[in-house]
């Protein structure tokens, strides 16, 4: 880590805490992402499975209008729902997640010793302070 003093361990343990925040910040929009992601191919799932199905009962007749409305909604005028498209998007955006979410615990570990040895350090240098203090006054009174 080539830290030489403690001005280099605070800002090694910021950028730490940086990184840790910039990874929390790319979490988010995937994890809203796979969300409706989940939503669209559930639906879709509903959807394709009570499709050309006769007769419905009144449950599958609610469950399958529910899916036609959501899907009309997401569709934006498009025909064709696009569910191999979005399990591609959801299967690159887990492995993503994943990725993340491994570098954000190892990053999670390293700032847990960094603060370790950051408040060891402190108390090192807190200790010797307090123990040149009364030799100052011993030296002062002689």
């Amino acid at each position: 880590n080539n830290i030489m003093d403690m001005t280099g361990l605070d800002e090694k343990f910021k950028s730490m805490i940086g990184e840790q925040l910039d990874i929390q910040g790319k979490l988010k929009p995937v994890e809203r992402r796979l969300g409706t992601l989940k939503k669209h191919l559930e639906q879709a799932d509903i959807y394709f499975k009570y499709k050309g199905k006769k007769p419905l009962t009144e449950a599958e007749q609610i469950l399958f209008t529910t899916a036609k409305d959501y899907l009309k909604g997401v569709m934006n005028g498009k025909t064709t729902i696009p569910t191999k498209t979005w399990k591609e998007e959801y299967t690159k955006l887990t492995a993503e997640r994943k990725t993340l979410n491994q570098r954000y615990l190892a990053l999670k570990e390293e700032v847990k010793e960094a603060e370790k040895i950051r408040k060891s350090v402190y108390s090192i240098l807190r200790q010797e302070h307090r123990e040149q203090q009364p030799q100052r006054k011993q030296d002062m009174e002689r």
